[in-house]
């Protein structure tokens, strides 16, 4: 990198291993945290934030407040991301699921939501609206050694 390399060589013995849609859907699973992308009419570059969300029927729900900034912009089409890292081992996997993202105020769709399967927000406050990216895309990566 000092004599102006573009690219790093990877550690000896770590595996870069491309995840079918699946696995990604299964890792997702996994967790309760995760990164939605959007983009702000008029910014340059996409908004990210963090977000509680569920896995339902292979799609990402999402609970939020009617005047938060995910309600307002992230409507239409949108990036989620999850991860999990293991910095000790230098090791771990990254999903990303891209696709529209919808408000769901159906009672129908919302009943066949299972019970208990809403995400519960850290964030204090009602979040009674309930947003769905439902991927068209999805990718993965993993990172692991011997």
């Amino acid at each position: 990198m000092l004599m102006g390399a573009d690219l790093a060589e990877g550690e000896a013995g770590a595996t870069l291993t491309v995840l079918e849609r699946q696995t990604c859907f299964n890792l997702a699973g996994t967790r309760d945290i995760g990164r939605i992308a959007f983009t702000i009419d008029g910014d340059s570059a996409p908004t990210v934030l963090p977000v509680n969300y569920a896995l339902v029927d292979d799609t990402i729900v999402l609970r939020t407040t009617l005047a938060g900034t995910v309600m307002r912009y992230a409507r239409g089409y949108a990036s989620f991301q999850v991860d999990h890292f293991d910095d000790e081992r230098r090791e771990g996997w990254s999903a990303l699921f891209t696709g529209r993202c919808r408000w769901v105020r159906d009672e129908g769709e919302l009943s066949r939501i299972p019970q208990g399967r809403l995400p519960v927000p850290w964030a204090e406050g009602p979040r009674d609206q309930i947003l769905r990216v439902v991927p068209g895309r999805v990718t993965g990566r993993r990172i692991q050694r011997p």
